[in-house]
Formats: structure tokens, sequence, C-alpha cells
């Protein structure tokens, strides 16, 4: 809107006097000239002539003293700024029922719906350790501008872009809170005009008070106010915390397991407590308690001890203390922990998806049950090193459900941890449809062989690779097949001959006998089986093919009639058991006689896979199951434990070659850690012809700005990793060095960083280990360490409000309660307008008035035309 209303000015290029004198002069000019040229014509002395010209005359003149409409228009607005200080050091962690971060965040929030009409630009910063902005606004509870629009065929991959984009959401874990250099940061971020104030958000803990009020003062010399806001209740009587828990994270069923218990408290000296050792089950629920222990309170750090006996379901563990009545904050009054189970055997996973069957035998007053998994386990627990868990899938996909050797009513299925599923060294998958799993339990079993590096065999069948759907998995991946496009590569009713491949140097696989000869013999003769899965082929890289078949042969015999008793009946006992449909036979394909990969055997990270193209169990491989041997089975048990073995070489359970162990359970910033490796060969001789390499891995959230572990780089040690930093990198490879005859076989030190960067007060880190032989893995493990911090922002857990008020004293702030008061500031915050705008419009450039003077020239002309004298 114009600040006034229009008006009319002239604006002459010369000054009216001078403009009056030279119209004078010209008027004077003209009437010499007529005197001079004598009378005019009688005609061109009519009136009207004379008025029509000294209109025109008059306009001319008018146009001379430049009459111009000037309007004035408000000048711009320049909205001010205010910077928001926001902690995110760890003591804001604290709180209750809500956190001191959270009473921030929803300050915020409140005050940006109070003042809907204020001027002012907040831009918000975060500080603790270190100043940074915040790029996500609206994760502090101000509102981020609106996201472009996209068109509905671009949403889809838009969406998933901006899911993978997602920022990380802001938590408060810095290890101090430096206000003081926070407050010399930020005047680099101020612009061409400072702000007009700034707003802290803090509870006052701060590490760096000395010399904040001088800095506050030269805020006020600068007029910007530093407002703040206290967070936290100061009514409150002390804190009570459980730092830092240390278990074994392999333990032995019914044996005795310590835990070491880290509690800190601050303000409640000679109070009693009870520190709690309870078992947790499904749904994070606490079950039983294991053990506890009476404890008096002191200030700092207190270690505790707590004993249990281990069993079967013993998973997680939540070590817990009652929270006293006025603490600052319960939210960390418990911490929680995973135990897995170490079996003392090799663990096989059997999944059988084979719909035959499942007969009935009573031993005592015990019922056992015998299906197509009968076989297969009986042969690989003939070895009393393996133990065989087999789960049933009905019809290839239904429900897993655990088939125990006795009616015991375990009913249990697939494990339902990542640590239970770690117990286990192999799975084998018989005729099993992908779609018997979740999407989560692949993904657990793509780490468990990525990172644990535990065995997997896929073994033929109608439900099996591309006919189960497996295609369409992540373990597609793994396995060292590529599988045939179409989701059908089951060939059956066809009796199918198995060729072993039997290079000089025998893949362990065939060592069925001792004798060479002998045990080329009784391979070559493998045993045919009935269907086949056709595959692709085998992946080139880091994959070995051990059998080969021409898929051709005559039509299987029919298979023998059911049992009497059927897994229908089975679900009476094992409750849940979908039951299964009857399978339609496929007809039998034309026979082939292309020679197509059987048995290839693979890779994947530190796991072992391997693909069987055949059933292994009855009644398709019959043959192979029960006659494959001198009058019995032997060699078909033989050639499944050589299967194990291989599988499980380079697993966290199965036959160890590399062995390592650190000197302490637990380590405090500034010791230093001492790691041991002994390495064995094949024979389980002690041997350093091996070369062992580790790496340092987070098993938390890592800070991205902060690459580097809290581990100094061992003095001595050559780095070839390019980094030349004090500290080590996440993940970056060393070597063990070689000890001497009398020495350890492998040993390192590693010296642990003074401080913790994180904000808790503990750190658990993983040291991954690896043996070589030349460039080829042997063997690898890890250890777990944890590191026991006490940062400064967990020394005290009350907050400093008198500290805060003193930096708003000293540079002319506010102390600010409430979101209506916050509100009030940003209100209050006047708009900066500049100078206003003039804007000048001549009179002579309005298209109207130059046609008026041109139409009146026109009619002059014409009217003096008519008159005879033009």
């Amino acid at each position: 809107m114009p600040l006034s209303a229009f008006n009319l000015q002239f604006l002459p290029p010369l000054s009216p006097g001078v403009l009056v004198g030279l119209l004078a002069l010209a008027a004077v000019a003209a009437i010499a000239v007529g005197w001079l040229l004598g009378p005019a014509n009688p005609v061109a002395r009519r009136g009207s002539l004379w008025a029509l010209r000294g209109t025109i005359l008059a306009l001319v003149v008018l146009v001379i003293f430049n009459p111009a409409s000037v309007q004035q228009l408000p000048g711009p607005v320049q909205r001010p700024e205010i910077f928001y200080l926001m902690d995110t050091s760890a003591s804001m962690q604290m709180g209750n029922p809500y956190s001191r971060w959270e009473q921030s965040k929803a300050l915020v929030a409140g005050a940006r719906e109070r003042a809907t009409r204020s001027a002012a630009v907040v831009k918000p910063f975060r500080f603790g350790q270190r100043l940074a902005a915040i790029d996500q606004p609206d994760q502090v509870g101000l509102a981020e501008a609106a996201a472009p629009a996209v068109t509905p065929a671009a949403s889809n991959e838009s969406s998933k872009v901006a899911e993978m984009a997602k920022p990380r959401p802001i938590a408060p874990l810095d290890g101090d809170t430096r206000l003081q250099a926070a407050l010399k940061q930020i005047s680099s971020r101020f612009g061409r005009v400072p702000p007009v104030g700034i707003v802290v958000f803090s509870d006052g803990r701060v590490h760096d008070e000395t010399g904040l009020d001088q800095i506050a003062a030269q805020f006020a010399k600068l007029k910007v106010p530093i407002h703040v806001v206290p967070i936290g209740d100061t009514g409150k009587g002390g804190d009570v915390a459980i730092a830092a828990v240390v278990a074994p994270p392999r333990v032995r069923k019914f044996t005795e397991v310590e835990v070491q218990v880290f509690v800190r408290s601050f303000g409640y000296d000679g109070k009693r407590g009870e520190v709690q050792l309870m078992d947790v089950g499904e749904g994070e629920r606490a079950g039983r308690k294991l053990a506890s222990l009476p404890i008096t309170l002191q200030s700092g750090y207190q270690s505790v001890s707590l004993s249990f006996r281990t069993d079967l379901s013993t998973r997680k563990l939540r070590v817990q203390i009652p929270a006293l009545a006025d603490e600052v904050s319960d939210k960390n009054n418990q911490l929680s922990t995973e135990m897995a189970i170490d079996r003392t055997k090799i663990r096989v996973l059997y999944v059988e998806g084979s719909a035959q069957p499942i007969s009935t035998l009573r031993v005592g007053d015990r019922t056992q049950y015998r299906g197509p998994f009968t076989d297969l386990k009986t042969a690989l627990t003939e070895d009393e090193d393996i133990e065989c868990v087999v789960l049933a899938a009905v019809g290839g996909a239904g429900r897993l459900t655990r088939i125990a050797e006795y009616n015991t009513g375990d009913v249990r299925g697939f494990p339902t941890t990542v640590a239970e599923l770690s117990a286990f060294d192999a799975m084998i998958l018989s005729d099993v449809a992908a779609e018997a799993f979740t999407q989560t339990q692949l993904t657990w079993i793509e780490e468990w062989i990525r990172v644990r590096g535990g065995g997997l065999c896929m073994a033929g069948g109608e439900h099996s690779f591309a006919s189960g759907g497996w295609d369409q998995t992540p373990l597609a991946q793994m396995l060292p097949v590529d599988m045939l496009p179409g989701g059908s590569d089951w060939v059956s009713g066809e009796t199918v001959r198995i060729s072993p491949e039997l290079p000089p140097s025998l893949h362990p696989l065939w060592n069925l006998v001792s004798d060479e000869k002998l045990n080329r013999q009784i391979a070559s003769a493998f045993p045919s089986v009935v269907g086949v899965n056709r595959w692709a082929g085998a992946r080139p890289n880091r994959t070995t093919v051990l059998a080969t078949t021409d898929v051709a042969g005559a039509p299987a015999a029919a298979a023998a009639a059911p049992a009497p008793f059927s897994i229908r009946s089975l679900s009476a006992v094992l409750p849940g058991t979908i039951q299964p449909t009857a399978a339609n036979a496929a007809p039998a394909k034309a026979a082939s006689t292309e020679n197509i990969p059987a048995i290839v055997a693979g890779h994947y990270a530190r796991g072992r896979t391997l693909a069987a193209a055949f059933p292994i169990t009855s009644p398709s491989a019959d043959e192979l199951v029960q006659k494959w041997g001198t009058g019995d089975n032997r060699y078909y048990a033989k050639f499944c434990r050589n299967l194990v073995y291989w599988l499980t070489e380079n697993s966290a359970i199965g036959r160890r070659r590399l062995v390592a162990t650190a000197d302490k359970r637990f380590y405090r910033p500034g010791e230093t850690i001492t790691v041991q490796a002994a390495t064995y060969d094949e024979s389980a001789s002690p041997t350093k012809n091996y070369r062992v390499t580790a790496m340092v891995e987070s098993q938390g959230a890592v800070d991205d700005s902060d690459p580097s572990a809290p581990i100094k780089w061992p003095t001595g040690l050559t780095r070839d990793s390019g980094e030349n930093g004090q500290y080590l990198v996440w993940g970056e490879e060393f070597q063990l060095p070689a000890g001497g005859p009398n020495q350890a076989q492998h040993a390192i030190s590693l010296p642990l960083s003074e401080t913790l960067s994180s904000g808790t007060s503990s750190q658990s880190l993983r040291i991954e280990l690896t043996a070589y032989e030349d460039q080829t893995q042997v063997d690898s493990t890890s250890l777990e360490i944890q590191i026991l911090h006490d940062p400064f922002e967990q020394q005290n857990p009350f907050p400093d409000h008198e500290l805060l008020k003193r930096v708003a004293a000293a540079s002319g702030g506010k102390v600010l309660n409430s979101d209506a008061e916050l509100a009030q500031v940003l209100q209050d915050v006047p708009p900066n307008v500049g100078p206003p705008v003039i804007k000048r419009s001549p009179l002579w450039s309005n298209l109207w008035i130059l046609l008026l003077i041109l139409g009146l020239f026109t009619v002059e002309w014409s009217w003096r035309r008519h008159l005879g004298l033009a």
C-alpha cells in the first residue's frame, strides 16, 4: 500500500524563472517576426483558429513544465534474525517423565505456535562439544519449508530417494557442554547485520564456565542479548544409573556365569538400593529374577558382581535398579545385554519342506517321530560333535515347526533372536520354499553367513531354488549358482545320474574312506536320484563344481503308499502346524544330454555355501539315503558329515583354527588392550605360518564426522592403509606381529584414548581377527571389548540455572521460563523497514496526452486547409 495518496508535481528540466524568461523571449520574437512580415491574412485571424492554436500552445507550455504524478511506496522489509542454541550434551537425556531434550523441543514448538505473527527468522544451532547448524528444523520443533510438489509418476521414486536421504534424528549424545566455545564460534555465523538476540536452551551443566561472563559482556557491547531458557528440575534429590554391564557374549548351558555391573550414583550417599539381574522374554518383558544384590550407594562408580546358572532359555539379560522417589531420571536405571548359549557341538539347523508322511514309534512312554528328515538327522548325529535341530515346513511353505526326536511339547520354530540364530554353525534347506520364512528371518540368515561365517546348503526339490521362489530373495546372491528365470526349474519324475568331479586333489566333500583308490570308486558310484533342479549355471567367481548331471534316465516308479500316521495327525501334538495339500505330480520332462552342474560349492563373505540340484531325502533319494554303502548307508552318512564340516570351517563356532583372547574383560580410557591370537593348522597343531590381521568395529552408532576409533595406532607398526592420524579408523586393517620362539604366536598392544567422544558412560568395540595362509582365509573370530567411561556430563546430574541467569544478566538478555515468554520475545522483535520507494510518472509520457496534442495539431492543419491557408 502507498504511504500517501496520488499527487501531481511539476518537474521542469530548468528552473521556473528560466522557463518563464524563455517563453517571454519566444513571445517577443514571435511579435517581432509578425511585425516584420506584416499583417496576417484576414482569414487567418478568425477566432476559432486562434482558439485552437492557443490550446495547442498551452499544452506545449504545460509539457515544458513537465507535470508528473508522484507515488510513494513503503520500503523493503528486512526480517531480523534470532539464533537458537540448543544443548545436545548427554545430560539433556535426564528428566522424568520427559527428558530435558524433549522439554527443549516442546518449548520451541509451543513458542512457534504462539508467535505466528513474529517478524523474526529463527536459525537453530546445536552445541555440546562443538557448534553445528541444525539442517532439519522440524526435528527440534520448528517448521520446515514445504517440499516441492512432484508428479505422480515420480512420486514413488522420490519417496525412495527421500527415505534413503533421511537424516539421522538429533539426539543429545555429546560428552561435554561447551557453551563458551559455542558463543565464540557463533559470531562467525553473523551476516551483515547481527541477530537481534540469541536464545540458549540448556540445563547449565557446562564444562567451560570460567570466562563465560566476559564473553556474555562482549555480546552486550554488540547489542546482541543472550536470552536463556533453563531446562531441568532443580528440586530432585539425585540420580542412580546402570552405567555398564560386562557379560560374556557366549556361555555354555548349565554353567555358572558372572556378570559385572557398574553403578553410578550422585546425591544418594548412604542410601540403600538393590541391583537386580532379570531374564528378558518375548516382547521385551522382564521374566524371572536370576540374581540380586543389595548395595549402599555412594557418589561415583561402584562395581557389583552377580552370578547365576544358565539354562537353555537364557538369551537376553536386563540389569536394573529400582528408581528412588526423587530421582532426576529413571530412564538410565536399567541396561540390557544379549547372551548366546554356546553349544559345545557343531550345530546344524535342518529345515525340511517335504510333505511326505510322518510315522510314530512308541519308545517306553514317549512317542518318537520319523519322517523324511530322519535319515539325514541320524547321519549327522552319529558324530558326537554334531547336533542337528530339525524344522518342518509342511508342503514346502508351511509354518516352520520344530520336530523333536520325542514328543516333548517343544513347538518352537525358527530362532527368535539374532543371538539364537548365531548359535548355529550351518543350515540345510531341503525342499523348502522361500515363503516359509519372513523377510526378517531372511535378513538374519544373510547377516549370519556374511558376518558370522555360517554355512548354508540348499538341496534340490519341488520347493527349492527358483521353483521355491528363492530367486527373489537375498539368498539368491549368496548361493553359488545362477537360477533360471521364470520361477520353475524343477524336473520331476525322472531318474537322474550324478557324476562327481574328482580332480587329483579331491574336495573334502568326497573324502569318504581313507584309501584314495577305493574312495574314488565309491564317489564315482554315486547313486541315482529322482528329480533335479535345472540352473542357468555356476557363478564364475570363487565357486567349484563338485558334480554334474546329464538329466537323463527313465521315469521313476510311483511312490509307496503313505504310512497310517501322517503329518496331519502331527498337528494335534504340534499346534499351529499347517495341513499339507495334495501335490500334483508334474509331468516328466524330455531327457537332455546336456551336462549341467549338480553340486556347486562357493563362498559368501565370511561364510560358505553349497547348492545340490537333487533331493537328499526319501523317497526321491532312496538309493542314496539307504543303499550307498556295503549293505548300509555309511557313505551317505559320511557324505553328509563332510558337507557339514566343510560348511562350518569359517563359522563362529565350528572347528576353530584361530583363537583370540584379550587380557581383561573391561578397560578404562588410557589403558592398553593386549590381544593374543593362536593359530592351528588342519591337524589342530599350533602354527605360526598364518598371517593374522585385525580391524576394530563399533558396537553402536558411529559419528559420521569422526571416523576415528578410541584406539591409538600401535607404536612401531607399519601402516599401509594410507591413513596418517594418531588414531585407528573404524574398519582399518592392521596385522598382528608374530611372537618369538617362547612368546605368544601373535600379539599386539592397543593403547586406548584418554577420553571417549561419546556422551555415554561406556563404549563397546569388536575386534575382528582373520587368519590367512598366503591369500586364503582359513579362519576368523572376534573379541568383544568394553570400555568404561566417566564423562563430565554424567558426574553431576543437577542443572545449573544460576549460571544461565548470570549469562543473561551480563549480556542484557532475559530468563525465559515458558513458551509464552519465549513467544513474547519473538513477537516484540520489530521488522527492519528500508527507505520508501518514490515512483514518478511524467505527464507527457502518457499516451493519451500525446495523442491529444497530435490530434489538436491535426485539427488545426485540417481547419487551415479548409479555410484555404494550408
